[in-house]
């Protein structure tokens, strides 16, 4: 990768990030699914996916605000109450938030599905991604106005191509959360993996920060759903969440202080380069074919001669370094009072004679 490129990178970076100090998150919105009028999932024993998710938002923000330095935790709900999917992106919007952490619980016709799976925005790859999508973009039935609010037709090609281009700058990150995710229900909690998926999300695509999607297991499934009725089951899950998130954003910090370190060498370099275009401007005091000693005038006046020998025999006594042509020129009058009246500057590029500089 060519400096320039790798430069480019690097202040795209640390725009993305916008932040004046080390930590890069600092404020993240927790979005408990559904609520209100809209129950969401109804699992074996008719427990609600919205009662579920709340409780598990409301641990995961604690274990957040007790556990990481700094950072503020915004709930899209934190009641039983309805909250329309614009309304929730608009909430992480309007605070500027660094992360979007939406969390649900899935359903399905079989009661053997079983596992957790974390979504990014993106196209449906599978039919199942589409399935989860369609049932968690429903609640736009019971919302009012839209059209105004939702322009988009996910039903079509088209629609969900622009979905999918909402985000990609903030794809890559979202990966990354999505994959500690599910690393640490798989590893901490023993949960089944469905792995890191692409789908589009309504409640995603208008957020403007790095987005995941949740679904920690299968209500239909009666295993799953007594594990996740329990306290301690939701406890297990929340802590899972907070954990790969304090993961992202150590590994966030890190990332950002190492590529401020990069930048900056990469700026001193440029600035290197840029020093060597720059006019450096010394002045000739005079030149003679005869090598003076350390008993002449020029030695006594000045502890620091520069001697440069011309190609026709001739030595050029030179002092001083100016990038101030200005003061070069007061100096200039100092030295011709003092016995130097032929004295004049010469300009020098990248340690090259050029010219001599008319007053």
């Amino acid at each position: 990768m060519k400096a320039a490129q790798k430069i480019l990178l690097i202040i795209g970076f640390l725009i993305f990030v916008t932040n004046t100090f080390s930590q890069v998150v600092k404020t993240i919105v927790v979005d408990a699914g559904h609520g209100g009028k809209d129950s969401g999932a109804i699992g074996k024993t008719g427990y609600l996916e919205k009662k579920l998710v709340l409780a598990v938002s409301l641990k995961v923000g604690k274990y957040i605000e007790e556990n990481i330095e700094n950072v503020k935790v915004i709930y899209t709900r934190e009641s039983d109450e309805f909250i329309e999917l614009h309304e929730r992106a608009n909430i992480a919007n309007k605070n500027n938030a660094d992360l979007f952490i939406s969390i649900h619980a899935n359903a399905a016709g079989s009661s053997s599905a079983h596992g957790t799976e974390t979504f990014v925005l993106g196209l449906h790859k599978t039919g199942d991604n589409l399935d989860v999508a369609k049932r968690e973009n429903s609640v736009i039935k019971y919302e009012e106005n839209t059209d105004e609010h939702y322009k988009l037709d996910l039903s079509s090609p088209e629609g969900m191509i622009h979905l999918s281009m909402m985000q990609k700058a903030y794809l890559d990150q979202s990966i990354k959360l999505a994959e500690k995710v599910q690393s640490q229900f798989t590893e901490r909690v023993q949960r089944q993996d469905r792995g890191v998926r692409q789908a589009g999300f309504v409640v995603l695509y208008k957020t403007t920060m790095p987005s995941i999607l949740i679904e920690l297991g299968f209500l239909t499934n009666a295993d799953e759903e007594k594990f996740l009725k329990s306290e301690i089951g939701q406890d297990y899950m929340a802590s899972a969440i907070y954990r790969a998130i304090k993961e992202y954003t150590e590994g966030m910090d890190k990332l950002y202080e190492e590529h401020k370190l990069i930048l900056a060498e990469e700026e001193k370099k440029r600035k290197a380069e840029e020093a060597k275009k720059k006019p450096v401007f010394k002045i000739q005091l005079y030149a003679s074919s005869r090598v003076a000693t350390k008993k002449d005038k020029v030695y006594k006046d000045f502890k620091d001669v520069n001697v440069e020998q011309a190609t026709n025999g001739i030595y050029r006594y030179l002092v001083n370094e100016y990038f101030d042509l200005e003061q070069a020129k007061k100096d200039l009058k100092k030295f011709e009072k003092i016995g130097y009246k032929g004295a004049y500057i010469v300009a020098y590029v990248n340690g090259e004679r050029k010219q001599v500089v008319k007053l």
